[in-house]
């Protein structure tokens, strides 16, 4: 991999932007969640709040891609942000429940046309062969935000109360309009490919890029079952730590930040995988293996001390599995729909947390969290058992098609 001056700058300036965007998100959301839960209703307030952070990423992914892949992307992102950073002004104004929902949906609605403007940005950035480690770095960043937002959310709301939080997440906004606005590299439609006229305008030429590819369409199943497992042994793991091994809240979150380091590690690592079609599926499904065997194990400890090296472990399967996939997504998709594509696919992705979340807490109603891991565990290795064999057969047809074609 070599990254020219430039490309490097753009995309060091890119990683720090939404690494900063990343830790203030996390750290809002905690406020925000401290904030409700103080509050009547808590529970409901809450999953409330969750849902409208999520939705609006599902509703909007047709029109969200479609316009990411025939608008100048930066000039659009340099705007998003500065409407995200006006938005987090509002909420943390604004205290009230119902004003707080509705100003995160709105939030939420930016978010769907920024995030796959940012992800179609990166692989223009660092050019089509340096599309792992770009994908490497931007997980990493994710990963450290991921692991520093919770604690330094609940610092900062113990030290400056709930509004500030959400004013650190519009600085950070705000920091993302400037230095988006300072990019050398631009995604701007191909001048040569006319415009769709109304009526015309193909808004599901990502949900196909996914599903009709050979290659992806069988590790997309298996990474929506894969987030299926995590999200319901999420939901699951406070009640399995804190009431089935009569462990603190103090390990809970312990045993939280160190699946959080593992992740980080299997980012950087992945910087290291071939990109190729055939590696990077081999590294997507043997992370998933790995998760998935791992969740069930959790199902069998006796005592919480067993879950730091296995959630370490299960970090690492993560981190590598985001990159691959990503990546493999990113290589498999024309430059000119990839808009489209990562909308689709966040909507695909998205869709599969909240089920997670809905399928984690019925789960719950009606056996033991220790039973709920064995269950996940179980149904996620069997998906990648039987989804995975297709998606190696399909890389390897694909390679053997590519190599005869530079042989004619």
């Amino acid at each position: 991999m070599t990254f020219s001056p430039e490309q490097r700058r753009d995309l060091t300036l890119v990683a720090i932007l939404r690494g900063v965007s990343y830790l203030g998100d996390a750290i809002a959301l905690i406020a925000l969640y401290l904030r409700l839960a103080h509050g009547s209703h808590a529970s409901w307030a809450i999953a409330s709040l969750s849902i409208a952070a999520s939705l609006p990423l599902v509703l909007l992914s047709p029109i969200s891609g479609f316009i990411i892949d025939h608008t100048p992307v930066k000039r659009l992102l340099v705007f998003l942000c500065l409407f995200e950073g006006v938005v987090c002004i509002g909420i943390g104004l604004w205290h009230g429940t119902i004003i707080t929902i509705l100003l995160m949906a709105l939030l939420s609605c930016f978010v769907a046309f920024s995030f796959p403007g940012y992800s179609a940005l990166v692989p223009k950035i660092a050019g089509e062969e340096n599309l792992t480690a770009a994908n490497s770095t931007m997980q990493s960043v994710q990963g450290i935000a991921a692991v520093a937002g919770p604690g330094l959310g609940g610092l900062l709301v113990g030290l400056l109360g709930q509004s500030w939080p959400l004013y650190f997440d519009a600085i950070s906004f705000g920091l993302g309009a400037i230095g988006t606005w300072f990019l050398v590299t631009d995604r701007r439609p191909d001048p040569g490919v006319e415009r769709p006229k109304k009526g015309e305008r193909d808004l599901g030429s990502g949900m196909r890029v996914l599903f009709s590819d050979g290659v992806l369409r069988p590790l997309v199943i298996t990474f929506v079952v894969f987030l299926l497992a995590l999200v319901m042994i999420n939901v699951a793991e406070v009640f399995f730590i804190t009431k089935t091994l009569h462990s603190s809240a103090l390990m809970y979150g312990l045993v939280g930040t160190s699946f959080g380091v593992g992740n980080i590690v299997g980012a950087v690592a992945s910087a290291k995988i071939k990109q190729h079609d055939v590696s990077l599926a081999k590294a997507s499904l043997l992370g998933s293996i790995v998760v998935a065997v791992f969740v069930g194990v959790i199902g069998l400890v006796e005592h919480v001390g067993y879950m730091f090296p296995i959630l370490v472990v299960m970090g690492v399967a993560v981190g590598v599995v985001n990159v691959t996939l990503t990546t493999l997504m990113t290589v498999r998709t024309p430059e000119a729909q990839r808009g489209r594509m990562f909308a689709a696919s966040s909507a695909v992705f998205t869709s599969a947390e909240i089920l997670g979340t809905v399928f984690g807490g019925l789960i719950l109603t009606v056996v033991a969290p220790r039973t709920v891991f064995q269950i996940a565990g179980t149904v996620t290795t069997l998906f990648v058992l039987v989804f995975g064999p297709f998606a190696l057969r399909a890389t390897r047809s694909a390679k053997n098609i590519e190599m005869e074609s530079q042989g004619a």
